[in-house]
This record gives structure tokens, C-alpha cells and sequence, in this order.
């Protein structure tokens, strides 16, 4: 049988009728064959290469042939498994949802900063079941645990029951402790550009703004956060506009107190130190502030702490100008042009009516900073001068807010006030005086009025020669003592009963009559017109003696206390229109720096008892000074009923440089 040639388009057949099997005794040699599969005689298919191992057991190439292990067995089937008998060594990443039937060791060794993670999942991390124990129990007095209990379960029940054990640790740094700058104070800004040396920038303020938190020192110092944690750990630094400066590192050693900068750490000790009441060993604490130096302008300032948190950020204005101290120039006051007066023997007062203009001009109003208060000058009450009137800054004429250094190098500010005589009866050449502050320094100016200023305002004063105290007890009736007109040169003048109340103002007063001036009962040789304001009579040529005679009437008075302070030269009483007139040898006056008698009518004359004397309990004393002195004067069995006046007369004698300062009338002490 002869072969025919390849058919490409057929392949090739044998014979004339394509048959589907070849059949030789010798060798076949083809380039190529190509076949749909190679059978063994008995019909079996070839199998090049024979299975390694036993069955279910992996193949691998041992790099000559296949080869296999019984510890890499793999099961097929519904629930298939694969089965190591040793180590696993996973280089990559293991991805495996169940991990079951392990008989050996799973050792999970990532590479360097690789991780072995577990799903956060129930049958993750959850999942993994602690076992039986072979050593000690799952279950205590602290916690009850099993085998199937997860190790993040049993982890997180271990950590509650810890919690309890250890005591509580110290807050965290700033526990909410804020920091400010100490020792500031508040003023106004005047309008200019100012530095803003921080790091927010934005800190500047207009014109006219209150800011509370000025410095005028470039020195800086914040309050301290007190005892906060943890002590151990850390890096505490103080940023001062923004830049660092100051730092350390806080450590197990808790030597970390110093000054480092701008930054102090104090108390960085054990928590037991400063609360005895925690363990000591457990937990540590430390202190902090900031202190330092800044330039001029606004400066801000925070700590912070790398293991914890920052504080807040406080910031201030560091003002570094210096105007000085205001200046007074061109200072006056002056009377008013229209006075109104009260009079007083005839001598012109000023009564509280009257106002006197201060004037004067003043500088350095302002530096970086002016005072929060718009009234910038105010006064103070001096000699017959109640309180000048405050002035603001609008009632002087300057521009609000200040311009920055106001008359600082030039200029200044005229300014004017007035103030009001004082309340009561007086004199006094003293002064008031203003003050003017720039929020950097006070001055104060007084103003003295160059003359004694007279004041006198009603007639309620302590000695008042229209309004003489009589004590409510002193027979029957009511109204005060007041002087009257009896001018005479000796001790016990003749009078008609019907003498009249002295003027104060346009009365005579004669070169023997006292005067009351400024509240003072005096032997008066003073020239008011000149050293003395208001401008009054010349009594500088008055005599010697001098004397003050005053009236009050009562019933049913025959006896009554006379109290005084100061000096006298003589004492008298009269009773007018009595039986008096004529036992007195004296006028009808009875002295009283002599006894009363013991008894009957007092006169040395017809039907008197044999002496002039009136006084009862002692005499005055004269020409003695005295406080709050009191003597009784007596009229005997005579009453002030008797007469048709029911008036009583009293004289005091001054001798030069003799006076009373207080006067009045009161019951009888005898």
C-alpha cells in the first residue's frame, strides 16, 4: 500500500479511501503529528508525567520532577481544606476569613513596619477565643472570664478592673486654666498707627478704644496653671508672637523646674505632693507661666504642651511713651464780679452763693494712651473754697479721642473752672486746687486767693451774735439771745430796758463794741480793707476794752447758766425794770466774777442783800482761757416775771487780744 501525498487541504489518507488509523511496524518520523489525542494499545490515554506522593497531597516541582508531602494536603469536597503540617511564611498579605483544623503553629511575621491586622468585626478581633488555660484560672474575685471569652473582651474587663485600682490621674494640661497678663491696667488709645508685633496680627485698635490690658513696662508675666498633668512627658513651650521662647522636655526625672526663657516650670513633682489624698508613685504634675520681655506695641503670648494641649492665647499693648507730668502756667482765680454778702458787725462775708474763676493753661495731655474718663481735671475743697467744678475734655475744647502725645513737645490747653464758697461762718486764707491727669502722671495746682476769705452762710453757727443759743429748759418761752446797741467805754453802763437788736449789716459799731467775726467773739483791731476778702472796715484804731452786749427773754427765770470758751476780762447781768435796778449799786448790772450773797435780793444798795455779786456754785474766771466753762448766774427771790419785758441782759468785757469762740446759754448747773 502506497502512500499518497499530503493533502494540505485534507491532511493526508492511505490509499484511495481515508482511513482513521495508521498502522506500521517501524519507526513513524514527521516533522509534526497532529492528533486529537495519543492512545496505548489497549486504548488507554497516554499520561506523560506520573502524580507524586499520596493522594490529595499537593504537587510541586523539586526542579527535575514533580514531587509531593504529605504535611501540604489539600481535601476536596463541599467545605474543601487546606492542610499545613508546619510553617507558613507569608511575605505579602494574608487574606483568610476562617482560619480552622490548624495543628501546628500559625506564625504571622510581617515584615518591617508591617502589621498583623484582625477586622474590628464580631468574628474579627471579637473572635478571637482566649482557650483553656494551662496555667492559674479564667475566673477571680476581680473578673470572670472562660475560654470562649474573646482576648479584646477579656482585655477590656482587665482594664475596667485596673481603672479601679489606680488612683484618679491629675487633669490634663491647661485643665481649662486660662492665662492672662498680670499687672494691667486700662486707658484709651489716641489715634495714631499702632505696632502689632504678633503673630494673629489684627490686634490694633481705633482711636478712642478702651483697652484693659496695657503694660507700660516691657516686662511681661502671666498668671501660673497650677498642677497639671501629665508631669512625665511632654514638651512645654512658650510661643511669644509666634516664635519659641522658651522650652523643655519634661521627664521621669520631674526635674524640669527652672526658669528655660520665657518659660518657668514650677512643682514638677510627684501627684502626691499636691494632693495627699492620691497614692504617691502613680502619676506626676507640673506648674507653668511665661515671663519675659517684649518691645513696644502689641505682643501675645501662649504655652503649649505636646503631650496634652495649648492654653488660650492672652495679648496686651506694651505702651513705652513717657509724656511726663501735665504743667501748669498762666494760674489765677478770681472774686466774682457780682458778689452777694452776709454781714456780720458790719463786716461783709461771702456766703455760699459766690463763685470764684480758676483759670490756668496745662500740657503732656497724652502719651500712646489718655484716661478712660473724659473728665480729666478735677478739684479739691481747700481753705474757704468748696470743690472746683470737673472739667471733660469737651467742656475744655479738646478734640476727642487725643491725638497721640498732645502738647507733649509744645503747646497747651487753657482751661477754666470755678468753685463755691463753703457752707457755715468762717475764714480762711487756704486754697483749693485742681488735678489734671494724663493716665501717665497727676499734678495738682493750687490756688491761693492772695487775701483771708470771710464766709458766712445763715445763721446757725456755733456763735452767731443775731441767733444766741438758750437752752429749752431756761424758764418759759422760746427764741434765741441776740445782741443789742449799748455803746458805752465802761464795764457796767446805764441802759433804758428798751435798748434795740444791732444791725449786722449797717449797725455802728464803736470803737468800745467787740465784733463777731468768722465765728470768733473778739477784741477786734483789724483793718478788713486790705488782707481780707471781701474788702471791709477799718477797726485797726477801736480800744482796748471792748465789749459785746446781748438780750434774751424768758418768764419765770431767776437763775441760768452762762458756758463759754475763750477769755473774758469781765462778766454782768441785768435784770430791766426789776427790783434789781435799784439794789444794784452798778447800774443796775450784777457781776458775776463775784459770790451771790447766800441769800435775799443780790445789791450792794437799797434793799439788796449787801453785795453786787450774782454768781452761784463759783465765779467766772477771768482773764483765763477756758473750755466749755460754765457759771450760774442767780437773781435771787426775783423773777424775770416781774417785769414787763421779761428780758435779761448779759455783758462780756474783752481786754486786748481777748476772745470767745463758743457762747450759749443753759439751765442751771447750781
Amino acid at each position: 500500500m502506497a502512500l499518497r501525498t499530503f493533502n494540505s487541504a485534507g491532511g493526508f489518507s492511505v490509499g484511495d479511501t481515508p482511513n482513521t488509523i495508521i498502522t506500521t511496524t517501524g519507526n513513524v518520523t514527521a516533522p509534526n503529528v497532529l492528533t486529537d489525542g495519543l492512545l496505548h494499545a489497549n486504548g488507554v490515554a497516554w499520561d506523560f508525567a506520573t502524580a507524586a506522593g499520596g493522594s490529595g497531597d499537593i504537587q510541586f516541582s523539586n526542579g527535575t520532577d514533580l514531587a509531593a508531602s504529605g504535611n501540604l494536603t489539600f481535601t476536596d469536597g463541599s467545605n474543601p481544606v487546606l492542610t499545613i503540617a508546619g510553617n507558613a511564611n507569608i511575605t505579602t498579605e494574608l487574606i483568610v476569613p476562617t482560619i480552622a483544623s490548624a495543628t501546628g503553629n500559625i506564625n504571622l511575621a510581617p515584615a518591617s513596619g508591617g502589621v498583623v491586622y484582625i477586622a474590628n468585626t464580631v468574628g474579627g478581633s471579637t473572635g478571637i477565643q482566649l482557650g483553656d488555660p494551662t496555667a492559674g484560672s479564667l475566673v477571680s474575685n476581680a473578673v470572670a472570664l472562660s475560654n470562649s471569652t474573646s482576648v479584646t473582651n477579656s482585655i477590656a474587663e482587665l482594664n475596667a478592673i485596673l481603672g479601679k485600682l489606680v488612683p484618679p490621674s491629675p487633669p490634663s494640661f491647661p485643665n481649662s486654666q486660662n492665662i492672662s497678663i498680670q499687672a494691667v491696667s486700662s486707658y484709651r488709645m489716641t489715634n495714631f498707627t499702632q505696632t502689632d508685633n504678633s503673630a494673629t496680627q489684627g490686634y490694633s485698635v481705633s482711636g478712642g478704644t478702651t483697652v484693659a490690658t496695657v503694660r507700660r513696662a516691657s516686662s511681661y508675666n502671666t498668671n501660673t496653671v497650677t498642677s497639671t498633668g501629665p508631669g512625665n512627658t511632654g514638651r512645654i513651650t512658650v510661643y511669644l508672637n509666634g516664635a519659641d521662647a522658651g522650652n523643655t522636655n519634661l521627664s521621669d526625672a520631674l526635674t524640669a523646674a527652672g526658669t528655660h526663657g520665657n518659660l518657668i516650670i514650677s512643682n514638677n513633682v510627684d501627684y502626691h505632693t499636691v494632693n495627699a489624698s492620691i497614692p504617691a508613685n502613680f502619676w506626676s504634675v507640673f506648674s507653668a507661666n511665661a515671663s519675659g520681655s517684649v518691645s513696644q506695641g502689641w505682643n501675645e503670648v501662649y504655652i503649649a504642651d505636646s503631650a496634652t494641649s495649648n492654653t488660650n492665647t492672652t495679648s496686651w499693648y506694651y505702651d513705652a511713651s513717657s509724656p511726663g507730668t501735665p504743667t501748669f502756667t498762666s494760674t489765677s482765680i478770681t472774686a466774682p464780679v457780682s458778689p452777694s454778702y452776709t454781714y456780720s458787725s458790719n463786716v461783709p462775708h461771702y456766703n455760699s452763693s459766690n463763685q470764684f474763676t480758676i483759670s490756668f493753661s496745662v500740657n503732656k495731655l497724652s502719651g500712646d494712651m489718655y484716661p478712660t474718663n473724659d473728665t480729666f481735671v478735677t478739684g479739691t475743697a481747700g481753705g474757704a473754697f468748696q470743690t472746683p467744678a470737673s472739667v471733660t475734655y469737651s467742656g475744655a475744647g479738646v478734640t476727642t479721642p487725643l491725638a497721640r502725645n498732645l502738647y507733649v513737645a509744645s503747646g497747651s490747653q487753657s482751661v477754666s473752672t470755678t468753685a463755691y464758697i463753703v457752707t457755715g461762718f468762717g475764714s480762711s486764707s487756704g486754697s483749693p486746687s485742681v488735678t489734671v491727669n494724663n493716665s501717665y502722671n497727676t499734678a495738682t495746682q493750687s490756688f491761693a486767693p492772695g487775701s483771708t476769705i470771710l464766709y458766712k452762710t445763715g445763721t446757725g453757727n456755733t456763735l452767731e451774735e443775731t441767733a444766741i443759743l438758750v437752752g429749752s429748759t431756761i424758764g418759759s418761752g422760746t427764741g434765741s439771745g441776740y445782741r443789742i446797741v449799748l455803746t458805752a467805754s465802761t464795764d457796767t453802763p446805764a441802759y433804758t430796758g428798751s435798748e434795740s437788736a444791732f444791725a449786722s449789716q449797717g449797725g455802728t459799731i464803736g470803737a468800745n463794741d467787740a465784733t463777731v467775726i468768722a465765728n470768733v467773739l473778739k477784741n477786734d483791731v483789724t483793718d478788713y480793707s486790705t488782707g481780707y476778702l471781701p474788702i471791709g472796715p477799718n477797726y485797726s484804731s477801736h480800744a482796748s476794752s471792748q465789749y459785746f452786749t446781748f438780750k434774751f427773754v424768758r418768764t419765770s427765770t431767776s437763775k441760768f447758766d452762762i458756758q463759754w470758751t475763750g477769755t473774758i476780762a469781765g462778766l454782768w447781768v441785768a435784770l430791766p425794770g426789776s427790783t434789781i435796778d435799784t439794789s444794784s449799786t452798778l447800774n443796775g448790772w450784777l457781776d458775776l466774777s463775784t459770790a451771790y450773797n447766800g441769800s435775799g435780793t443780790p445789791g450792794a444798795g437799797s434793799g439788796g442783800n449787801g453785795s453786787n455779786g450774782a454768781a452761784t456754785g463759783g465765779t467766772a474766771p477771768l482773764n483765763s482761757s477756758v473750755t466749755n466753762q460754765r457759771v450760774t448766774a442767780t437773781f435771787g427771790p426775783v423773777s424775770s416775771s416781774s417785769t414787763a419785758t421779761n428780758e435779761i441782759y448779759v455783758r462780756i468785757k474783752l481786754a486786748t487780744g481777748q476772745s470767745i469762740t463758743a457762747l450759749s446759754l443753759q439751765t442751771a448747773s447750781h
